[in-house]
């Protein structure tokens, strides 16, 4: 019989565990420019909200002022149109030092109050989009190194494989 044998040089079908490993991966990789996404989409709206919004004065009624950046934040009561009162919270960058009972302007959503914004202070799509920017530099730098260290590897063994003499 003549021909290349197929039987020997087919590779197995992927077991569960290694479908698992590459979906956790593509996950893993996919999971900072998402946050990107997210972030910048978040930061958008509250830019059209401070745009278009209606205009009120909030009184400050709570300030966590702790070392965690991700958690400081200060809670804002204000009056809406609609005569009910509404909170909201901001995040506070470490060199803003918002006072309790001091006055904020807040600008919210005519038709739903309860969206609110503190003009000023930062969006949390900041930090989304922040955490998403070392996600995808952390994981992209890996992945890179995987794929030249992977690739070097490969190299080597085709080289290897040339310079040994066939044995008939």
């Amino acid at each position: 019989m003549t021909g290349r044998r197929t039987d020997g040089n087919r590779k197995p079908p992927l077991s569960w565990k290694r479908k698992l490993n590459l979906a956790v991966t593509v996950l893993v990789l996919c999971l900072g420019p998402i946050m990107i996404g997210v972030g910048s989409f978040m930061i958008n709206a509250d830019e059209e909200l401070a745009r278009s919004g209606v205009q009120a004065t909030g009184t400050i009624i709570r300030f966590d002022d702790v070392t965690k950046a991700s958690e400081r934040r200060m809670q804002v009561q204000f009056p809406a149109a609609d005569g009910a009162v509404h909170r909201t919270f901001a995040a506070v960058d470490h060199d803003q030092y918002p006072v309790v009972g001091s006055s904020v302007t807040v600008v919210y959503a005519e038709n739903n109050p309860g969206r609110a914004i503190v003009p000023g202070y930062e969006s949390d799509g900041v930090w989304l989009r922040g955490a998403g920017v070392v996600l995808t530099v952390i994981f992209g730098v890996l992945g890179l190194l995987y794929i030249v260290l992977v690739g070097s590897a490969v190299l080597r063994a085709r080289l290897r494989r040339r310079r040994t003499p066939k044995v008939v």
